[in-house]
């Protein structure tokens, strides 16, 4: 299967710009649309059928109630499940929970217990393979894609079952998959209209190409036993019930995949295939730990599926990593789901930090824009260093709430809580059309605003008890683009103390001529520039990256003042999607790069 470059939707935050999907191949696989259409015909089943529950036992666990009941099975048999319920009548949202290859049901037990306290119904399904005979099904050798499908059409007849209680809201039901309950909660999501929420838990979205490519043991016994047209029979069916296919049709079905950056068995390839293949709206996050997954992926799953599916709050130490903001006025525009995370390092008491909101910086094109000032405790002291946070890309509608979005306004909060000033900007969108062409074409007015923000902040330092004599600017994502303007100048003022850039986007079509960074640094006098911080993440888009590199290499030629930092398994936007020590200790040393430049 080859891979092709696609431009992302305008409106899709730069982080998805250079996503590669699937697309068909010169192996002889059928195309996508084939596969989907095939797909939707085999999980087919007649939905009218009686579901015929037969309880085998309730359990009490405090006001909870755990039933263990079986369903018929369209393909025939019984299916074994849990339904873990909460008191009253409702309506509740539901959840469909499928486990690993090495468990049963009783995997996700606790966690729905959990989310019954905060109101969440939710149905836990024993896979075929681990049924009692003579309900039993095999997943080994060419018995996988009837399984597999096997598995999809009793899931859907146990949204059929979510759906049909009185307590349950069908309108608010959602699926959480581990592994094997991944790879085919993949599939599904391109199948059931019904489910609104998936999350994908350290799947693989491509086995049938894992079986030809990766798992070589199983492609040679499976050989050894097949003629080569029952081989290839095989392989495509395999290639029917690939995740991929599913999640490639998914939209407007939200999904969330999770990665243990250390799990042995499944491969940065695989990873990849399945997050590039998937339709918006969609998030990624990687964790510390391995194919298991961590609390921390625990607590996100629970507060990501909230944010789709509407129940109270889950219970976590800290302030939520991932909710849903109210917004001050009215959108069209999707919030993307990247927006409505947090950096990954909390600050004890960061939550209570005063902040100044709505200021008025400067007014262009009939409308006000803004900027929020968030205070560290220590202005009693006197007047404290300011940082200032040059935003990236975003569809113009959701521009005017930059400073209500998570993912800023948590970055503001553990900036703040380190000492300084941090000033959360809304600077605008330099895209002046929907042609990828226009994308970056009023880059300059943003530049302009990125001036107009820091006099205003230095005329707002006696007021808000801000060191004036002291600011630094950070730039994230395409604000490399209008954030490091005011540092990569021939004689940059003086009280600008240093410049901090995260996977900076410094290059891209239509940025007018003489307004990309590399175009500022040839006039730097590189001694004389503010020092700068530069975090470089691996797993980046390489075209960016590129670029990136060329900027240092030339910033260092020029004798710039310049410190690189490395994750070479970092993502973009790794504060927010790497739940991971590396990004944890990248941000205490950009704050300790601050501290080094900014104090009097």
């Amino acid at each position: 299967m080859t891979r092709t470059l696609r431009p992302a939707p305008w409106l899709i935050p730069l982080m998805a710009v250079l996503c590669a999907l699937p697309t068909s191949a010169a192996d002889g696989r059928p195309d996508l649309p084939t596969l989907r259409a095939e797909l939707r015909r085999i999980t087919e089943y007649d939905a009218k059928a009686p579901l015929d529950v037969k309880i085998v036992r309730n359990q009490k666990r405090g006001d909870l109630t755990v039933t263990e009941l079986t369903y018929a099975s369209p393909k025939g048999g019984r299916v074994p499940a849990y339904l873990v319920t909460p008191p009253g009548a409702g309506p509740f949202a539901g959840v469909t929970f499928q486990h690993w290859g090495q468990g049963t049901k009783n995997e996700f037990l606790d966690e729905a217990l959990s989310l019954a306290r905060s109101g969440v119904v939710s149905l836990l399904v024993d896979a075929p393979h681990v049924r009692p005979e003579p309900w039993r099904a095999s997943l080994q050798g060419t018995a996988l894609p009837d399984t597999l499908v096997r598995m999809m059409v009793e899931l859907r007849r146990g949204v059929d079952l979510l759906a049909s209680r009185p307590e349950v809201d069908a309108q608010r039901l959602g699926y959480v998959g581990h592994s094997v309950g991944a790879m085919v909660g993949g599939a599904l999501a391109g199948v059931e209209p019904r489910l609104r929420a998936f999350v994908l838990m350290n799947g693989v979205g491509d086995y049938s190409r894992s079986v030809l490519e990766v798992e070589t043991e199983t492609r040679k016994q499976l050989e050894g036993q097949l003629s080569q047209e029952d081989f290839a029979a095989h392989a495509r069916k395999l290639a029917v019930v690939d995740g991929v296919v599913g999640v490639s049709d998914a939209a407007p079905r939200a999904l969330f995949f999770q990665y243990g950056r250390s799990d042995p068995w499944v491969t940065t390839a695989q990873v990849t295939a399945f997050i590039d293949a998937a339709t918006q709206p969609k998030l990624a996050k990687f964790y510390e730990g391995g194919h298991e997954l961590s609390d921390a992926a625990r607590r996100d799953r629970a507060q990501w599926l909230r944010t789709h599916l509407g129940f109270a709050e889950v219970h976590a130490v800290g302030p939520p990593m991932i909710s849903a903001p109210t917004l001050p006025g009215p959108t069209n525009t999707p919030l993307p789901e990247w927006a409505k995370t947090r950096p990954v390092l909390t600050i004890p008491g960061m939550e209570e930090l005063p902040v100044r909101r709505g200021l008025t910086y400067t007014r262009s094109g009939g409308r006000d824009y803004k900027l929020d000032i968030y205070l560290p405790v220590n202005t009693f002291l006197g007047p404290v260093p300011v940082v200032v946070l040059a935003h990236g890309m975003m569809h113009p509608d959701l521009v005017p709430f930059v400073r209500d979005l998570p993912a800023f306004t948590g970055q503001a909060r553990w900036l703040a809580s380190q000492g300084f000033a941090v000033v959360l900007v809304e600077l605008g969108s330099p895209a002046t059309g929907a042609e990828r062409t226009k994308w970056f074409t009023g880059a300059p007015e943003l530049q302009k605003r990125m001036d107009a923000a820091l006099t205003f902040v230095r005329k707002q330092a006696a007021t808000e008890k801000l060191d004036g004599d002291h600011l630094c600017v950070m730039a994230m994502s395409a604000g490399g683009l209008w954030g490091l303007a005011p540092a990569l100048r021939k004689a940059p003022p003086a009280w600008l103390r240093c410049a901090v850039a995260w996977y900076p986007l410094l290059g891209a079509e239509g940025v007018p001529t003489g307004s990309l960074p590399i175009e500022g640094l040839k006039a730097v006098n590189g001694p004389q520039s503010p020092p700068f911080l530069v975090v470089r993440a691996g797993r980046d888009a390489p075209g960016l990256n590129a670029v990136l590199d060329d900027f240092v290499k030339q910033a260092r030629a020029k004798g710039v003042p310049l410190t690189l930092e490395e994750l070479p398994e970092g993502h973009h936007s790794f504060e927010l999607v790497d739940d991971v020590e590396s990004s944890r200790e990248v941000m205490r040393k950009t704050a300790l790069f601050f501290m080094e430049h900014l104090q009097p």
